[in-house]
């Protein structure tokens, strides 16, 4: 493949089109005659012209989206429509038992949410009245640990996005044998976090022993606003003793609380990491007015790599060709992002790094999108960051 891109590439040098190209084709005709089926494969279809556009066209609709679509397509007289391949990313929580371990530190791309089941939280959010009158759901986060392994309750949570609100899902298990939790919910203290206005809270009405359940928080934001803040979290309930042989609660129970970790809302939950197959073609099919260009100075760096995660954590946005791969021992290296912001606008980022001998490191941050105002935003995620 990267022969066979090299060749389209070569094909636009016309200096050097007559000369290179016949080369490269002698070596992926050679390709034919490989012992592994699939490098045969691949070179026959790159070799027919037929294909070209397929290999190294803007493709428009998500990586995941046509996996799933190829997997349920039935053989049949119809050839298979990539027309009807959906357009738009849906996401789904992560397994309902948490994960053992801390929490994410943070450091590198953010987790992507698996995309079978995509409609398991929009039909969970459905089912509570007070969510309905926000709009279509933009993008729910991968599952935040807020509380250590083998606590005696195990609470992480999932950040809901939507044009003007957030809901913060609590997704908790009681780990004691002889306690069930009542009107279980979340305390949240959202005073660093001003551009905030809780809404509505939804408890969860008991919690026995090894069964997930849900209680949610809501909260209201500015529209097209990069609203980001730190929300602190207490566990409140009801706790009840179970005797162990009847498996009977007791009448009475106490009020208890239980601190949790805290949790930040930060730039890049208004980011959907959704990639393009061919970086190029997409960034000059976009509009060159809408292009901004700076640099910014990240200071010292372990090394070159460090300072790619980091920036690739900071925006949110999915990494193009393998660029965030980092050679070792690189002095300067380009990395290139793709992402859907806030608002279904497409954001394209082309970030080149120097490191000096100090170990500082400087970036230059080119970015195009559908929208002007949205460039300008990355720009300040960047320079605040």
């Amino acid at each position: 493949v990267t022969l066979a891109r090299f060749s389209n590439e070569v094909e636009q040098l016309k200096d050097c089109f007559f000369e290179l190209q016949p080369r490269i084709l002698v070596l992926l005709k050679r390709c034919l005659f490989d012992s592994d089926d699939e490098v045969r494969d691949r070179a026959t279809m790159l070799l027919d012209e037929n294909n070209k556009e397929f290999v190294f066209g803007s493709l428009d609709v998500p990586l995941v989206n046509l996996e799933t679509s190829l997997k349920n397509y039935e053989p049949s007289e119809e050839p298979f429509d990539i027309t009807s391949v959906p357009k738009e990313l849906k996401f789904q929580p992560l397994a309902d038992k948490k994960a053992p371990g801390k929490k994410p530190t943070g450091l590198g791309a953010p987790p992507v949410v698996p995309a079978s089941g995509v409609d398991t939280y929009e039909k969970l959010l459905s089912s509570v009245p007070e969510f309905l009158s926000y709009g279509k759901l933009f993008k729910s986060s991968a599952p935040v640990e807020l509380t250590e392994a083998e606590t005696e309750y195990s609470v992480n949570v999932v950040k809901h996005i939507f044009d003007g609100h957030i809901v913060f899902q609590y997704n908790c298990t009681n780990t004691i044998p002889e306690q069930l939790l009542e009107n279980v919910t979340v305390i949240v203290d959202a005073s660093e976090a001003e551009e905030f206005k809780v809404v509505a809270s939804k408890p969860l009405k008991s919690l026995p022993y090894d069964v997930l359940g849900h209680t949610f928080v809501s909260f209201q934001k500015p529209q097209g606003v990069l609203a980001v803040g730190k929300f602190s979290n207490t566990l409140t309930f009801i706790v009840k003793e179970v005797d162990p042989s009847s498996g009977e609660a007791d009448e009475d129970g106490v009020e208890d609380e239980y601190h949790l970790e805290d949790l930040d809302v930060v730039a890049a939950d208004y980011m959907l990491n959704v990639g393009v197959s061919n970086f190029r073609n997409a960034w000059e099919t976009m509009d060159p007015d809408s292009e901004r260009v700076d640099e910014y100075g990240l200071g010292p760096r372990e090394s070159l790599a460090d300072a790619v995660n980091a920036a690739i954590s900071l925006l949110g946005m999915q990494p193009c060709e393998g660029t965030e791969v980092v050679t070792n021992n690189s002095r300067s290296h380009t990395c290139l992002l793709s992402g859907i912001f806030i608002g279904n606008v497409k954001v394209l980022a082309r970030l080149q790094f120097g490191l000096e001998k100090n170990k500082e490191v400087a970036m230059k941050l080119a970015v195009r999108s559908d929208n002007e105002v949205v460039s300008d935003a990355i720009h300040e995620i960047v320079a605040s960051g």
